[in-house]
């Protein structure tokens, strides 16, 4: 049993065995992008579909040699969870004639996150970035409202369709805020209050340019603080290279020293 976990665990660490599973995960993306294709269904349907239940019985064996080469360790790991949950639902997604849980088969692409630990890290920080932006999101919602209040008491009567109580205006709002097509609702309330600019200047620089950048510095902070060990594990395995390269280059000086003497 020891030999097979050797085997299973030099295989699924090599890197032509990483390269092949992300070749996989590609091709199969690709398989569900022309299956949308009525022209590729078809012509090419059949081969599409003996692809696609090819490639989801690779994962399943490639999900085996992991269990096989971790045994235990191998649910000790969330991203092994979250690739095991996947290719779970894939399979049955596979072998499921039903059409909503077929399309659930486009969650096999998002294994390239397990393959790609870069891509771990980038998920990882906006993970742990969620209590942060939970709290601005708070934050940003109770500025919204304030100023769907505002709008709905100044601009309601005239524009009902766009502020004529607060979840109306709200939601304007989150348009101006989005920036798509806000000088249009901004010049269609000028037309009836003149000085309606100062309303949507102030709510623009207050929701768009200082609180929704506040998103941006929280997920920059985090993945930097996650992108630290990292960088902490490659200077301190140069710097033991560089201690041993130090005690070898010791050990030939001290050798060179006692041949002289030893003729």
């Amino acid at each position: 049993m020891d030999s097979a976990q050797g085997m299973a665990g030099k295989i699924v660490n090599s890197r032509a065995f990483q390269t092949g599973v992300l070749a996989l995960i590609l091709a199969n993306a690709a398989i569900l992008g022309a299956e949308t294709f009525a022209g590729v269904q078809a012509a090419i349907g059949p081969a599409l579909l003996l692809a696609d239940r090819v490639i989801i019985y690779a994962f399943v064996g490639e999900i085996i040699l992991r269990i096989v080469a971790e045994r235990g360790e191998y649910f000790s790991k969330g991203w092994n969870i979250f690739d095991f949950v996947i290719v779970l639902i894939s399979l049955a997604a596979a072998t499921s004639g039903l059409a909503a849980l077929r399309a659930f088969r486009v969650l096999r692409v998002l294994r390239v996150i397990t393959v790609i630990p870069r891509m771990r890290v980038v998920v990882s920080a906006l993970l742990d970035s969620i209590p942060g932006i939970a709290s601005v999101g708070v934050v940003l919602t109770l500025i919204v409202y304030v100023f769907a209040v505002i709008a709905a008491n100044l601009y309601g009567p005239e524009h009902p369709a766009r502020f004529g109580d607060v979840f109306t205006a709200m939601y304007t709002l989150f348009q101006v805020m989005t920036l798509e097509g806000w000088p249009d609702i901004a010049g269609n309330v000028a037309e009836t209050h003149p000085r309606s600019w100062v309303f949507f200047l102030t709510f623009v620089l207050i929701a768009t340019f200082t609180m929704l950048n506040l998103f941006v510095a929280i997920v920059v902070r985090v993945v930097e603080e996650d992108s630290e060990p990292v960088v902490d594990e490659v200077l301190e395995n140069q710097e033991r290279i560089a201690a041993e390269l130090a005690a070898i280059r010791r050990e030939i000086a001290d050798l060179a020293k006692r041949l002289p003497s030893a003729r």
